[in-house]
């Protein structure tokens, strides 16, 4: 906030965080498309505010497995939105684990010849 902020107000005195031209603050959607056109310019993908809160939720449950993190981090009310949202990844997740789990437990050479191995 210190050392942002009197950047994002340009000079400007204001109360939001992110002012917008006419006094007030910007909304969510000229933010969000501010955000998505800036990371286009820059970077040369698409994107969106939204998908950064999906991305936060799985950098999340991909190293502590812990949903109300993800419920406090996105603003979640119920813990049972966060998990009804985000369980795939968790199974995604599994099934990537088991695979290493049965790799590490085969002989050498076991699936030779063996169509997709």
């Amino acid at each position: 906030m210190h050392d942002h902020r009197p950047v994002l107000l340009r000079g400007a005195s204001s109360l939001w965080l992110f002012p917008g031209e006419n006094g007030r603050h910007k909304t969510l959607s000229t933010l969000g498309d501010q955000i998505t056109d800036t990371v286009k310019d820059r970077v040369g993908i698409r994107v969106t505010a939204h998908q950064y809160r999906h991305a936060a939720a799985a950098l999340i449950l991909r190293a502590t497995q812990d949903y109300e993190l993800v419920r406090r981090v996105l603003g979640h009310k119920n813990l049972q939105t966060t998990i009804r949202f985000y369980v795939g990844l968790e199974t995604a997740q599994a099934s990537e684990r088991f695979g290493e789990i049965v790799h590490a437990h085969l002989a050498p050479g076991s699936l030779e010849g063996v169509s997709g191995w």
